[in-house]
């Protein structure tokens, strides 16, 4: 699929949930855009512009944010984008 969506993850070290939503990213083998928060200044200002806060793990897929999603709400949703 030529014009698939790849979800952008937003995200900061030592975050557990990060580390879980990384560990299920992982094992289905979903190709994703990796961006610190802490590192990347519009990463942080997006996250804060669409949620009003830095809450990660944070999952854009094209137009949709998803905040702390279990990786079966990422896959569903990326499946979806995808169609």
């Amino acid at each position: 699929m030529a014009d698939a969506i790849t979800p952008v993850v937003l995200w900061r070290p030592h975050c557990p949930f990060c580390r879980m939503l990384f560990s299920g990213i992982e094992r289905h083998g979903l190709e994703v855009e990796l961006r610190n928060i802490w590192e990347d200044d519009d990463a942080r200002e997006l996250l804060n512009r669409r949620i009003g806060s830095e809450t990660v793990p944070s999952v854009l897929v094209g137009d949709e944010i998803l905040v702390n999603p279990s990786i079966t709400e990422l896959m569903a949703v990326v499946r979806e984008a995808n169609k």
